[in-house]
């Protein structure tokens, strides 16, 4: 408890030097929203400890599976096991500012029901306390989940969503959020895709991303988990077919593009869609998340 407190400490005060506030206020409900065009991420921000909570119980059907301090249960027809593995540190002049690493467990699902997609399915974990430290981007991202987990009924906003700091790029739309709870914490889910231009929502690209911590505030919790949809092109080629029910894209010559309503249409289009028309579906990456356990 005295070191989740000195976290909790050390974060508020950066907080306040980049006149930040840290939101500390404990989740209490789950809540969805759909957001507007995003914008990536810069600076600081972070997550508080949380007070009591009731995980939801991991699926009684499923593959157990566990890596290091990490168990979770892998429901039925999404992948047959795990690989893990623990990566170094990199500091500074080691690599870009998005690949420094103040270590973390890696843990990629084999065998998961889609392949060939821009994102490995897999479940990494990280030490809150460094990562905020070393990388201003994760400290940003942990106070923005702060923030949601801290204000389960108010609406989330694009600004508002964390995004994945080791991403050098940032999410050009998000979908069907809504907060998680899991065996040892919580934090929101959401569909999304990343970009460095104005891309096409495609399920070549589109992936489910979670983002949560530990009750503790000790473990900063990533999941991205490639999902499609049947209202997508396969393809991240402007000029694949849109199927019926779409959103056509502007394309990115056309001088009357209209991008805010584009990104603004996709996420009403995905969240109309039923959780079970995607693949996977959302019921069976919201099981895999909350049966998440990290052991002290």
């Amino acid at each position: 408890m005295k070191k989740a407190f000195l976290f909790l400490t050390l974060l508020t005060l950066m907080a306040l030097a980049c006149d930040v506030a840290v939101n500390i206020v404990p989740p209490t409900s789950p809540a969805s929203s759909t957001i507007n065009t995003p914008a990536p991420t810069s600076l600081p921000a972070t997550q508080a400890p949380s007070a009591t909570f009731t995980a939801a119980p991991p699926p009684s059907n499923g593959i157990r599976a566990s890596f290091g301090s990490v168990s979770l249960v892998i429901p039925s027809g999404l992948a047959n096991g795990i690989g893990g593995s623990q990566l170094p540190r990199k500091n500074e002049g080691d690599g870009a500012w998005w690949e420094l690493d103040p270590g973390h467990a890696q843990i990629n699902l084999g065998g998961y029901v889609l392949q060939g997609k821009s994102h490995e399915p897999q479940i990494l974990v990280y030490p809150a306390q460094g990562y905020a430290e070393l990388v201003p981007a994760a400290f940003e991202s942990m106070h923005r989940l702060n923030n949601i987990l801290g204000n389960p009924g108010a609406p989330i906003g694009g600004k508002q969503l964390p995004a994945v700091p080791f991403f050098n790029a940032a999410q050009v739309f998000a979908s069907d959020i809504q907060i998680v709870t899991f065996q040892s914490g919580r934090g929101v889910r959401f569909l999304t895709e990343y970009a460095q231009y104005p891309a096409s929502a495609n399920n070549q690209d589109l992936f489910y991303e979670f983002q949560g911590l530990t009750s503790d505030g000790a473990d900063y919790i990533f999941a991205i988990l490639p999902v499609t949809t049947p209202i997508l092109g396969e393809g991240s080629d402007p000029a694949s077919a849109v199927p019926v029910g779409g959103v056509a894209y502007p394309g990115m010559g056309a001088s009357n593009a209209d991008w805010d309503a584009y990104y603004n249409a996709v996420p009403v289009q995905l969240n109309a869609q039923s959780p079970a028309s995607f693949v996977p579906t959302l019921n069976q990456l919201d099981l895999l998340v909350q049966s998440i356990k990290v052991a002290r």
